[in-house]
Formats: C-alpha cells, structure tokens, sequence
C-alpha cells in the first residue's frame, strides 16, 4: 500500500485563499458597488415583469376557470385589455393631464404671492402676534421663503423639460416588463415546480411543508389586499374626477390621479393627496375648496365602511391601531413603499401569529 505524504500546513490554505479573496474585494470596493448596481438595475426588468405577471395571474386563472380556455389564448386575453387600457391612458389622459399640470405649475407663483399677502395682512392684524413681536421675525421669513419659491419656480418648468428623458426608461422598463412578464405566466407552473423541487432538495420535508405553506399565505395575504387596494384606487380616483367635475373644481383631473394614487395608502392616503388639492383650489374658490374637502371626506367614508370591504374582503382584516402600526412602522424604515407594504405584512404577521397561537392551544388542549 502506498502512503502518501501530508503536505504541511495543508488546512491553512482555505484561510488564505478567503482571505485574499477579502483583501481583493476591499480593495475593489468602488468597482464592486458599481458591478452590484448594474447587476441591480438589470434584475428591475425581471422585477416589473414579476409584479406585472403577478397583477393580471389573477385575471387570467378566472378566466381559464371560467371558460376552460387554453393559457396562450387566456394571455392574449388579458394582454390585449392591459395594453389598450395604458393607450387609452396616453392617448386621451396625458395630454389633458400635461396641460393641467404646466398650467397649475405656471401658476404656482402667483398662488405664492396670494398666500404671502393674506399672510402678511393676517400677521399685520394679529394683535397678539404683535404684542410679543413675533411678527417682524414671521414676516421676514415670509418674504424670504416667497423669494425662494418665486426663483425656485421661473425656471422650474425648463427642469422638467430636460428631465422629461428619464420617461424613456420607465416605458422601456415597462415595455420589457410586460414582454418578461407574458413569459412569467406562461411558465407558471414550472416556475412553481422547480421552486418547490429546489426547496425539498435543500430542506427536509417537514421544513420544506412549513416554507410552502408560509409562501401560500404570503401570496394569498399580499394578493387579496395589494391588487384589491389598487382595483379600489381606480374606483376612488374616478368617482373623484366625476365628483370634481360635477363641482367644477379646478385641475380636476391632476387633482383625482394623485387622491387615487394616495389612496393606495389606508387612512391618511386621501388626506395626504387632498391637503394640496385643498390649499391649491383656497386661491381660486374658498367655497370649492370647502367642497373639495368635503367631498374627499364623505367619499372616504363610503369606501372605507362599502367599497373596499367588498373588494379587499374580511380575510386581512386589521384593526385601526394595526393598521397605522403598519403605516408608522413601513412608513419610517422603508418609506412610501414601506406605508404601501406595511399593512399587507402586518397583516400577514397577524395571520401567522394567530395560526401558531390555534396550534399551541390545540395541541395543549387549553380551550
């Protein structure tokens, strides 16, 4: 038998190989960042494809279940509505829009020089405000700040002009999400296959049962509430451009896609995008701007107790406290898209939560 020699020092080797590798990724870091970013920026149009796919799969499985159709003619389906529906956007909202969103912004000097003069005029009477001097240093910053919205807005409009290329990569993001998405659906049950063939295959079956059904839940949890939210939106952002141009308020239709888009967000949603809504719309008509409030406030009612329970359902049911806990918590870490995700993940917390609590007590024989 022959003996091979132990070649010294032999289990060091590891350890250098790592530690060079350290050495050499420290000392690239600049080029690293930039290679993570391009990586990052490649996998966005995987990831608006995803989100895409995920938006209209449920459209297409009623569809197949309904009609028993065959899914290259369900996709075409269901892709031909998505597509007309972004053309008919284009084609009869964005001129409408662009023209009220460079008259409001051509505007907005003026609507400065009226709130600067009413404020002035209410400090000037303001006889306690003048009694503890606190009006000369007010109206020093008035006239400051007015300055600066005043020179911040003259050129303003040219910004947003040169700007305006940054538009070609969110349609080319959006085109090519939609072609990857079409892919994304077509593939569906293999894509599902294999995920849940490389889950067993790195976990055991009792872990992997747990994984899976974590994954059901998460998806039965996000798609019930975030595509039931945004089909709620559409409806909230319509009524108000109906209800706006029934009361003749100005910029209607600018006024009604930003309400709609903040509405995604619960409770302070509609409030976030009626406050500009509302100061703007004082300068031309205090009593619209009355109007407007109150218009926003009873619509919010009707769809928070009728419209959105019907669409979203009682399965994430949350309780107010709940609710503004995910919007404070997802708000503050992650920002805008924290406040959208936040009550989607509360509400998945609760699920789980609630399921491991029935499970405990069960087994324990408690109740």
């Amino acid at each position: 038998m022959i003996k091979f020699k132990k070649i010294p020092y032999i289990e060091l080797i590891p350890i250098i190989i790592i530690t060079f590798l350290l050495y050499r990724v420290v000392n690239n870091i600049e080029n690293i960042g930039s290679i993570l970013h391009k990586i990052s920026s490649l996998l966005s149009y995987f990831i608006w494809g995803f989100v895409i796919a995920y938006i209209l799969n449920p459209l297409m499985v009623y569809i197949e279940k309904k009609t028993k159709m065959e899914r290259i003619y369900s996709i075409g389906i269901i892709y031909t509505l998505f597509v007309g529906i972004i053309i008919l956007i284009i084609t009869l909202v964005t001129p409408n829009f662009i023209k009220s969103a460079v008259d409001l912004f051509n505007n907005t000097p003026q609507f400065a020089d009226k709130a600067y003069k009413w404020s002035t005029d209410f400090l000037s009477e303001n006889e306690l405000l003048n009694k503890f001097d606190v009006t000369t240093y007010l109206k020093d910053y008035l006239t400051t700040f007015n300055k600066d919205i005043t020179t911040y807005f003259t050129p303003g409009l040219q910004i947003i002009i040169n700007n305006l290329m940054s538009l070609s990569s969110f349609f080319m993001k959006l085109l090519s999400g939609i072609v990857i998405s079409v892919y994304f659906l077509m593939d569906k049950e293999s894509i599902i296959f294999n995920l849940k063939k490389f889950i067993y295959s790195i976990l055991n079956e009792n872990h992997a049962l747990k994984l899976i059904y974590f994954g059901k839940i998460v998806n039965t949890t996000f798609n019930k509430y975030f595509i039931g939210k945004m089909i709620d939106s559409i409806i909230f952002g319509i009524i108000t451009f109906i209800g706006f141009f029934i009361l003749k308020i100005p910029y209607a239709l600018p006024f009604s896609l930003v309400i709609g888009v903040t509405n995604m967000i619960p409770y302070f949603g509609n409030i976030i995008g009626m406050v500009p809504a509302a100061v703007i719309t004082i300068f031309f008509s205090p009593i619209k701007s009355v109007e407007l409030v109150l218009f926003i406030i009873t619509l919010s009612n009707i769809d928070g107790w009728f419209i959105s329970p019907k669409i979203i359902g009682d399965k994430v049911g949350l309780s107010p406290l709940l609710i503004i806990l995910g919007i404070v918590l997802g708000g503050g870490l992650f920002g805008i898209l924290g406040m959208l995700l936040g009550v989607p993940t509360i509400a998945l917390i609760k699920t789980l939560l609630e399921d491991f609590m029935d499970k405990r007590i069960k087994n324990q024989k408690v109740l």
